[in-house]
């Protein structure tokens, strides 16, 4: 299967007026979260000093969206996105709101930020699935691809000048700064989401409300049941749980494995970022996502964080992170943008959510596993050992697309 390319002119989503205000509206936001992530992360080191303790923080945010990303699926699906992200603004400002003044006056604990860091996850596992399903909502089916290239991209855009911008203000200003500039931008670009015109939205159809749990088995059923997307999802679980956990491996790799300090840190971020970005703008001018794409993407991905697990200096972890962003976006964009091609419509937020829960919901696992192994041994060796758990996923899916091909045309034959 290929979705066919899509340039910048009439088929760009950006020529649709609500895309483009939402566009600017999530950039921003999204810069924000990556602020957020950035001086929580330094915050946690700097209270605790040990791995485990940022680890335990990960998870802390991760387990409600490992819990609640299926039924948010069902949620999706039976309302209209921009409900949902709209209330989903507002609980992230004024969490964050409240880690300002507690960073400010100097009162913060490390179960505050446990326990805030739990109220992110629970807004997160409702706002991933939403932003990925508003697309679809906001563009019609022939812009949806190019829609979620430049989604990707204003994510590693954000992820650019998110954590740079942090690194500097924490060396700088602290993190308190931080939170309160995040909770200002929360709240104002709210407002963005506010004056997209309902008019002008490509209503979907909306899912039946039946019984909760029939319509998540309903959900999990489609999806493993239809080949193209089982691989998608097999990849997800993989990559989800060992390959995206930077928010843990990149502070780590920064203290203790190139003792880069936070300017460092910020560093690794933003060349993470800058490669992103890159495979973002291939996908969404140049590049025709497929199936062939996602696997060898997948493939050098995992690669690539092999040689990253090895790099000798901050220099060559630069480098390296650069091209691991490309490889990173171009795996990630292609599976949504697949996913999103290929669901029913009245299904599609229920994929998408299993989609986000073994992307990003699975992060309690790799994270348990990345910061035991980085805490016992290094994080060079929790990296080399995620890796090869990604690669020994990809073969997986490999096998069972062919056997699934294999049964197809048996079953044609016959």
């Amino acid at each position: 299967m290929v979705v066919a390319s899509s340039g910048w002119s009439r088929r760009s989503a950006l020529s649709v007026p609500n895309f483009r205000i939402y566009f600017v509206s999530a950039c921003i936001a999204q810069c924000g979260g990556w602020l957020l992530r950035t001086a929580q992360a330094w915050l946690v080191l700097d209270l605790t000093g040990t791995p485990a303790a940022l680890a335990l923080v990960t998870i802390a945010q991760a387990l409600p969206v490992t819990i609640l990303t299926l039924f948010a699926g069902i949620l999706i699906d039976r309302t209209q996105s921009r409900r949902l992200l709209v209330f989903v603004q507002v609980v992230i400002s004024l969490e964050t709101a409240v880690l300002a003044v507690l960073v400010l006056t100097g009162s913060v604990l490390y179960w505050h930020v446990l326990a805030l860091a739990m109220i992110m996850g629970v807004a997160s596992a409702v706002d991933f699935p939403t932003r990925a399903s508003i697309i679809s909502e906001l563009v019609e089916p022939v812009h949806v691809p190019n829609g979620v290239a430049l989604n990707s991209a204003m994510n590693s855009a954000a992820r650019i000048i998110g954590p740079g911008i942090g690194g500097l203000m924490i060396s700088v200003w602290g993190s308190g700064v931080c939170f309160a500039i995040t909770a200002v931008v929360y709240a104002t670009t709210t407002i963005g989401l506010l004056v997209l015109r309902g008019s002008e939205f490509h209503p979907k159809r909306l899912a039946h409300r039946t019984a909760l749990l029939g319509q998540l088995k309903e959900g999990l059923r489609y999806s493993f049941s239809t080949p193209l997307l089982a691989v998608n999802m097999l990849l997800a679980g993989f990559y989800g749980t060992f390959a995206y956990n930077w928010a843990l491996v990149l502070p780590l790799m920064a203290r203790f494995a190139l003792d880069a300090g936070s300017e460092g840190f910020g560093a690794l971020n933003m060349a993470m970022g800058v490669g992103s970005t890159l495979g973002a703008f291939l996908l969404a001018t140049q590049v025709r996502a497929s199936l062939r794409l996602l696997l060898i993407s997948a493939g050098t991905f995992g690669g690539a964080m092999l040689v990253l697990a090895v790099a000798p200096n901050l220099p060559a972890a630069l480098l390296i992170l650069v091209v691991t962003g490309i490889l990173s976006v171009l795996f990630n964009a292609t599976n949504n943008t697949l996913l999103q091609v290929e669901a029913r419509e009245d299904i599609r937020g229920r994929v998408l959510s299993l989609y986000m829960f073994l992307m990003i919901g699975s992060t309690p696992v790799g994270g348990a596993i990345t910061g035991f192994v980085a805490n016992e041994l290094s994080v060079r060796t929790a990296l080399q050992i995620n890796a090869s758990v990604c690669l020994l996923g990809l073969l997986v899916s490999v096998v069972f697309l062919r056997r699934a091909r294999s049964r197809t045309t048996l079953q044609s034959r016959g």
